[in-house]
């Protein structure tokens, strides 16, 4: 039946065409003026009915193709979740988040210095300041202002913001930060020279963090050189996450994060 609509559609300005060439016809051969008055009523009721029909039919397959855009993307989201919560809570019993939430983004640059998105949940849908933020299980940043429908995020994209991050295969821990350059990369600071590392491994938060859980994807090493007068590499990171397309992102909090709180902060004192 849809393959009969869909060759309607496609040819209808032929069988319009024929329909008013018969039309015609009768016409040419009537000399009855009544007749050819109804004629010239049926063909335009028959062109208007015709064009109203077509339309109905073409909003009917655009509304369609909508609705299974949305499924889709509701689908999509529901299964990254779900893998972020299996990702998550795997690592360690340390990592079992308290909270994940769905937001959209409803801004976002990505080409200045200090870069931020703005999310459309806040605190009385439970978001806090310093939750880390992620968008198809890649690290995107974390939440800096906060009121009651809205939240701001600090990009990673911002070069205020430093993060600890490590390589995951060698373990080895460093500074991660964005010198405003290039959207696309990262560089990472504080490997030690003796660190085996090659091009192309993962680069993933750290333990370090009490902000981020441990694991989650930031990018891959893409070029490296020693510093000079250093013990330290010099590291580039290619990032997984497109910053220049974000629609959703995932608000996260380690559940430990306050208890962890506290005891840091009492070595400080």
């Amino acid at each position: 039946m849809n393959r009969i609509i869909q060759i309607l559609i496609k040819n209808h300005v032929f069988f319009v065409f024929i329909i008013l060439e018969l039309i015609l016809l009768n016409h040419l051969s009537s000399k009855n003026l009544v007749i050819e008055s109804s004629i010239e009523k049926i063909s335009t009721y028959l062109g208007g009915y015709i064009f109203t029909k077509e339309k109905k039919i073409k909003d009917f397959f655009s509304l369609k193709k909508t609705n299974e855009q949305l499924l889709t993307i509701n689908y999509n989201l529901f299964i990254e979740n779900q893998a972020l919560k299996e990702k998550i809570s795997s690592k360690d019993s340390t990592n079992h988040l308290c909270s994940i939430i769905q937001a959209k983004v409803v801004k976002n640059t990505w080409n200045k210095n200090q870069n931020f998105l703005i999310v459309n949940q806040g605190s009385l849908q439970g978001v806090s300041t310093q939750m880390g933020v992620i968008n198809n299980n890649n690290l995107i940043g974390m939440t800096a202002t906060v009121n009651n429908n809205f939240s701001t995020v600090i990009s990673l994209l911002n070069t205020d913001l430093m993060i600890s991050a490590k390589i995951e295969k060698s373990g080895h821990y460093g500074t991660l930060s964005w010198d405003g350059v290039n959207f696309t990369k990262m560089q990472l600071s504080d490997i030690p020279k003796n660190a085996v590392i090659k091009i192309g491994d993962t680069i993933v938060t750290s333990s370090y963090s009490n902000i981020f859980p441990e694991g989650i994807n930031i990018g891959t090493i893409s070029k490296y050189k020693h510093e000079k007068n250093t013990n330290f590499l010099q590291i580039e990171i290619t990032l997984f996450a497109n910053f220049t397309n974000i629609e959703f992102v995932y608000l996260i909090e380690p559940s430990l994060k306050e208890e962890r709180n506290i005891i840091e902060n009492s070595l400080l004192k």
